[in-house]
């Protein structure tokens, strides 16, 4: 991992979403729902996502309930006039329904509107309707508004009115996003029973076309798919069943999907990957009965998956102008390679897309920025492509743009956000590179998206820039054999900022990391859990809904290592004293936050303020002894 020098540089970083009002009149449990779900017609939805901070509806239905099919039209009409920031779904939750079948009824009923299938009920489980049709409202904190009728069309089944005159649906829709009082908070609606069969994942029911394929789609394919990184495709029944038993384990102890976070209550992640019980259940049980196909007329269409770049073709491509050899044996190596920007204004950078030149050496990048030509002195000083330096790229970078390791995942800022590049800047990546054994080329390559905005007019709304402030134990010395080595480092806002993301760091020997936030005369919060570290699995996570911390917020983070033999990523055998250092072998607690505030001179006294405060961290030496 690149050294703290490069940490001062990251002012201008990351940016997302400011939290929204929450609307009047909260009073119920919010609700987490943790999956997404395809429509009938083969799109996929990010239900599990919601950093668009947009109100969802969800309206259960079914096939044969004539007021099912007579609210479908107004559903139509609600869909077509849906106020700003707010989405409809269809729901069609009853497993005996086959999707063919599901289709071709829509279909004659001329539904506008997305309509979700829920074989496996996992949205049926979270919002527990009692009829079709019936409607929730959920907010972007997962709190339902509203549930109950449509509208008051139906006194009883069999008793229509001649006039509608109360429309619950849509008035809570359009309430909701003004942050009114909602008019009305439940109401019974009027329909087909939904029967009480048991939500639970039924070994005798649960097969791949309606219940397995989706999960995979979901979960896996995005890396299990031909020529991904993924050491096996499961994009068929066949792939499915063939490793069936291997992903029932994987995903029981949770080694996959790779996502190390726990869940946690407050503060959801963008792009989180963890399976719900209710999806662990139905894997190991489909197992369990023998992984039964069941109808292929239930098998959802195959996800579509972009080639080359995943957030579509970059405004700018850059390459290292080289390529690098890696020998064959020795210790890690950080080189730095100096890549040209070629723009004839300065840019705002919405999304960085980074392409590892050879994934079986490259473990992680970090991305500095230069304006005044630094590195390429120190690259022209050296006779192979770039130049090494451990503990940073050997000068004072201008401002940064990120970094990629592995299980790092590209995503575009929303609103027109982005990071700060000055015109006639050079781009210098810093590569760690993993000798595999045998000598191996790289030249890695990234993406560009810009900002469509000028960056003048970017600059004068609030909260489009963010700076990064880190905090870190400098004092590790841990013995060999030591299971439970425990250390932890605390700092203090000295003003009021937002937090956007979080970026936790050590190395082999981490075991487990929590942060917390104490907020004056508040209770502590968490801001991330992550019980079992995993190196091979780091990434920058990103809160759906930014935080908003207030000064004098003190930020505890607590990490335990594992120097012990039973650690199987320890790369000593036996175990060694390990101390601080930059090196794989080395190890470091580091937790670096992503900020950005209502006054921007509150951002920028932040981060000098957490400078000084870790130029007095004390600094152990490396090789003193214990």
């Amino acid at each position: 991992m690149a050294g703290k020098r490069y940490w001062l540089s990251c002012f201008l970083t990351i940016c997302v979403l400011l939290e929204s009002a929450c609307p009047a009149g909260h009073t119920s449990e919010p609700v987490r729902i943790s999956f997404d779900l395809q429509s009938l017609d083969g799109v996929s939805h990010a239900l599990s996502q919601n950093d668009k901070r947009v109100y969802r509806a969800f309206v259960f239905l079914g096939t044969t309930c004539p007021v099912s099919n007579t609210s479908l039209q107004e559903l139509n009409r609600i869909h077509s006039t849906l106020p700003k920031g707010v989405e409809l779904y269809g729901v069609l939750s009853d497993p005996n329904v086959k999707r063919q079948a599901a289709i071709k009824h829509f279909a004659e009923y001329q539904a506008t509107f997305p309509i979700l299938f829920d074989g496996s009920q996992l949205l049926r489980e979270a919002l527990q309707p009692t009829h079709v049709p019936e409607a929730f409202v959920v907010s972007p904190e997962g709190e339902v508004l509203y549930r109950g009728a449509i509208d008051n069309a139906y006194v009883a089944l069999g008793r229509r009115r001649a006039t509608v005159d109360q429309r619950y649906l849509e008035d809570v829709l359009r309430f909701a996003t003004t942050g009114k009082k909602l008019p009305v908070r439940q109401t019974q609606p009027v329909g087909c029973l939904i029967p009480k069969i048991a939500l639970e994942a039924d070994a005798a029911t649960v097969t791949y076309a309606r219940d397995i394929a989706p999960i995979l789609q979901q979960r896996c394919e995005t890396c299990h798919r031909p020529g991904q990184v993924a050491p096996f495709s499961l994009t068929s029944f066949a792939e499915a069943k063939a490793h069936a038993e291997m992903i029932v384990e994987v995903t029981q102890q949770r080694l996959m999907p790779p996502w190390i976070p726990g869940p946690t209550a407050a503060h959801r992640f963008v792009g989180e990957r963890w399976l719900t019980d209710q999806e662990l259940a139905l894997l190991k049980n489909w197992v369990k009965d023998g992984c039964p196909l069941g109808d292929e007329a239930d098998l959802p269409p195959s996800p579509k998956f972009a080639d080359g770049w995943q957030l579509g073709e970059p405004d700018l491509v850059v390459k290292m102008p080289e390529s690098f050899t890696v020998p064959a044996n020795g210790p890690d190596l950080l080189q730095n390679f100096v890549l040209p920007v070629e723009i004839p204004e300065d840019k705002m950078v919405a999304a960085v897309e980074f392409h590892p030149g050879n994934k079986r050496v490259v473990h992680h990048a970090v991305l500095f920025l230069d304006d005044k030509g630094q590195a390429r002195k120190l690259d022209a000083a050296t006779p192979e492509p770039g130049y090494g330096n451990f503990g940073g790229p050997g000068f004072l970078p201008s401002g940064a743009l990120g970094g990629w390791s592995v299980g790092n995942t590209a995503r575009r800022l929303p609103n027109d956000m982005g990071r700060y590049l000055k015109k006639g800047s050079d781009i210098v990546v810093q590569v760690h590179y993993h000798p595999t054994g045998k000598e191996e080329v790289d030249q890695s390559e990234l993406g560009l998206y810009f900002v469509k905005k000028p960056v003048a007019e970017s600059l004068k709304e609030p909260a489009k820039l963010v700076g990064s402030i880190w905090m870190a134990n400098y004092e590790m010395d841990i013995p060999a054999g030591e299971a439970n080595y425990k250390r932890s480092t605390t700092y203090t806002l000295p003003k009021d900022v937002i937090m956007v993301g979080i970026v936790p760091h050590m190395h082999l020997l981490g075991k487990s990391m929590r942060v917390t936030a104490t907020q004056p005369k508040q209770s502590a919060e968490v801001l991330i859990d992550i019980p079992v570290w995993n190196y091979n699995w780091q990434d920058e996570y990103y809160y759906e809904q930014p935080i908003r911390l207030k000064a004098g917020t003190k930020i505890v983070v607590e990490a335990v290592f594992d120097n012990s033999a039973d650690n199987p990523s320890n790369p000593s055998s036996p175990p060694q004293r390990v101390t601080w250092g930059e090196e794989t072998t080395d190890e470091m607690l580091f937790c670096f936050f992503l900020l950005t505030a209502d006054k921007t001179e509150d951002l920028i006294h932040t981060i000098f303020d957490n400078l000084g405060h870790d130029l007095k961290q004390t600094r152990k030496d490396v090789g003193q002894t214990p």
